[in-house]
């Protein structure tokens, strides 16, 4: 196959077409085209371009130029500028040898035969770039009743909030919003606790917000590998911890939000996203790039004004443990509630909350990221970038 054929497949692509490489051309022609650049783009990156068009065509959509060549001249995140030529396109010899096109390393291949992870080296680098674009938007000025309720009322109670820091973020946004505003002088600290399985998956989601770093599957390895609870996820250190700084008898456990709500007087407490496993894993591989473009303490908050917003109530069902870690999970939880049962801390709540849920029935099997699932979330961010804050959400591919 010649570069010119080559080059009239990435032309046809730019046009919308989905015809695989090893499929072109379709019509009996030779099908080849002018260069349109210096060189040919990548295998990941025509890939991508022909899903991208397969997605928006099952929405009865196209994509428009602008897009796909930003696609065609996409780097790889994770490996630098790592593209993969085509296969049957200047075939060099063995890897690591001189081939006939004069290049060094690896093999060529066929972008059909590449994986979903493979392709979602490349997406995310280009969400990264969207959410760094959303960066460079200034915040709006605040109106008066931002103003007013942001500044604390001498009459509201002291107290503060910790605990698991994915709901504690989100539960103090809200109380300030209403005009309780977290400190004051000698303050209660209301320590926010859940089951076990699901403060871990909650210490997961604010890692991935706030660093990226392990997979689900990784996470959960790593820290039941080594028989402990990640700092994040360990509720008797972290109310230990508050104890230390604010005084034992001014610490509470909270295992009920609406009981919270009523002592502090606001009919709710607010609540982070509701992000899928599939959403939550794409916060992580785009997080890796964006820290290159932003500011390391920026990242966290743009990527919850971003992505959090865009994928609220996408992604599936939230992770869970695989049933290997059962006997570990259930030692950490009743561990838990001892621990805090044993330092009489005032409980909102009942303790046996911490217990691990039982499975649903209908649950055949532990929920995990599928590169899949993920895939199709970042195509819908493609095709419907993310350039300002609060967007209209992507859809799941169907």
């Amino acid at each position: 196959m010649s570069r010119r054929r080559a080059w009239g497949w990435v032309a046809a692509l730019r046009a919308g077409s989905t015809t695989p490489w090893l499929e072109w051309p379709a019509d009996g022609t030779a099908g080849e085209g002018e260069a349109l650049g210096d060189e040919l783009p990548g295998a990941q990156q025509l890939a991508l371009l022909r899903r991208l068009n397969l997605y928006a065509a099952a929405a009865g959509r196209t994509v428009p130029a602008a897009i796909a060549d930003r696609v065609l001249g996409a780097g790889v995140s994770g490996r630098g500028r790592s593209e993969l030529a085509l296969v049957g396109v200047d075939e060099p010899g063995p890897a690591g040898q001189l081939g006939a096109s004069g290049q060094f390393g690896p093999r060529p291949v066929d972008p059909d035969a590449l994986t979903d992870d493979e392709l979602l080296r490349v997406a995310s680098a280009l969400v990264a770039d969207d959410v760094a674009v959303a960066a460079a938007v200034p915040d709006p000025e605040p109106g008066l009743l931002e103003r007013v309720r942001s500044v604390r009322r001498p009459w509201v109670r002291s107290f503060v909030v910790v605990g698991m820091p994915w709901r504690a973020d989100a539960v103090r946004a809200d109380l300030t919003a209403r005009g309780h505003r977290p400190g004051g002088r000698r303050p209660t600290a209301y320590l926010l606790a859940d089951d076990l399985e699901t403060v871990l998956v909650q210490a997961w989601a604010a890692r991935c917000f706030d660093q990226g770093g392990a997979t689900w599957r990784g996470f959960v390895r790593a820290n039941a590998g080594a028989g402990n609870l990640p700092p994040r996820a360990d509720v008797a250190r972290m109310a230990r911890s508050a104890a230390y700084k604010y005084g034992v008898e001014r610490v509470r456990v909270v295992l009920d939000d609406q009981l919270l709500a009523e002592e502090l007087g606001v009919p709710r407490l607010g609540a982070p996203p509701r992000l899928g496993a599939h959403a939550v894993d794409l916060v992580r591989r785009v997080g890796e790039p964006l820290g290159l473009l932003v500011p390391s303490e920026d990242r966290p908050r743009l990527l919850r004004e971003t992505l959090g917003e865009r994928l609220e109530g996408l992604g599936g069902p939230p992770p869970s443990l695989p049933p290997r870690w059962d006997g570990w999970l259930r030692t950490q939880a009743e561990r838990t509630r001892h621990d805090l049962a044993a330092a009489r801390y005032p409980v909102l709540g009942d303790l046996d909350q911490l217990l691990p849920r039982p499975l649903g029935s209908e649950q055949s099997g532990p929920v995990v990221p599928v590169d899949a699932e993920v895939l199709a979330l970042a195509l819908g961010l493609l095709l419907d970038p993310v350039t300002t804050r609060g967007s209209a959400k992507p859809k799941e591919e169907a």
